[in-house]
């Protein structure tokens, strides 16, 4: 049975912005390598020639015909979408950093690293506020939860739910270790609203997700004459959602963006999205992250268990051409 999910005029969905003592914190742990092999939080700086080596893959992907959507690679491993609902629980940032992970899973999954693995976003994120199921999150937090902490598999902990039983927190102590599994590596993107939109469009190339908190509002979406259901900016709200989805139609580059509320965004799409986000246009991108709060972070590596029965890819035997 979905979630049903009522919103008041200001939505508040669980939000925190970063505090300067938030943004230290991360800081002191850039550079940090754990021997274990736990990614690494870093710089923007260490990371953009990354970012920039992998776009340039990903678009002889794309310019060889073939369709770099998330949503279209986990049909074609018949992977269910999961429905992106968090309820009536201000737990978005946690949705925000297991989405990311997953469509992040997913991507280099297209590259044949990996198997997929659904993600409870309820385990992490209550874990960074030591069992509290009241109140938001910081973007801080739940980065620095799933780097350190990990990503915790419904086939461990169950399905999410709004409540925490007993039952339901043993079970997360329990899978502490297989957590550890899916852990992500993750650079905090700075600057002004111009210069975070630019980073995130650079990461989405790259075939890397982003993460961001924000007071900007999405309060509806159209259908644009390229046939992209596109978002409409209109209010506020304190609310995480995530990036994770790039492509170029008619010349018009696009960023896609979920929410966490379920299939609010309804309309035919020219790429078949969920329902559970839209598209931006990098004017309105920009709109998005030029209001009072802005944490945005692009997660650029997850972990998940190889997969031994598949040994070598190339991804044009994929056969995902538009």
């Amino acid at each position: 049975m979905p979630i049903k999910y009522s919103y008041t005029n200001e939505e508040d969905y669980g939000y925190i912005a970063d505090t300067p003592q938030d943004i230290a914190e991360f800081g002191s742990m850039e550079g940090r390598y754990d021997p274990t092999g736990q990614p690494a939080i870093v710089s923007w700086n260490t990371l953009e020639p990354v970012v920039e080596q992998k776009a340039a893959e990903m678009d002889k992907i794309r310019a060889a015909g073939h369709i770099v959507l998330w949503w279209k690679i986990a049909r074609f491993f018949r992977i269910p979408i999961w429905e992106s609902n968090q309820g009536n629980l201000g737990s978005c940032a946690g949705w925000a950093a297991s989405t990311g992970y997953m469509t992040m899973v997913l991507y280099q999954m297209l590259l044949g690293a990996f198997r997929f693995v659904l993600i409870n976003p309820l385990a992490m994120w209550v874990l960074t506020k030591n069992w509290s199921m009241s109140g938001g999150q910081s973007m801080t937090k739940v980065m620095l939860g799933g780097n350190q902490h990990g990503n915790f598999p419904v086939q461990n902990v169950g399905a999410y739910t709004t409540r925490l039983t007993n039952e339901k927190r043993n079970r997360i102590i329990a899978a502490r270790g297989e957590a550890k599994l899916h852990q992500f590596g993750v650079c905090r993107l700075t600057g002004n609203g111009r210069e975070v939109a630019r980073k995130i469009v650079q990461c989405l190339r790259a075939g890397m997700t982003v993460a961001i908190g924000n007071n900007i509002r999405v309060s509806g979406s159209r259908i644009d004459t390229n046939g992209m259901r596109v978002a409409v900016l209109g209010g506020t709200w304190m609310h995480a959602t995530v990036f994770d989805a790039y492509i170029v139609v008619n010349g018009t580059v696009y960023v896609h963006w979920t929410n966490s509320h379920g299939n609010r965004y309804m309309g035919k799409d020219r790429f078949d999205a969920p329902e559970s986000g839209c598209w931006m246009t990098l004017d309105t991108l920009n709109q998005f992250c030029s209001g009072r709060f802005c944490d945005a972070f692009v997660i650029y590596q997850s972990e998940a268990p190889v997969d031994t029965d598949r040994q070598s890819f190339v991804p044009m035997t994929f056969n995902m051409k538009g």
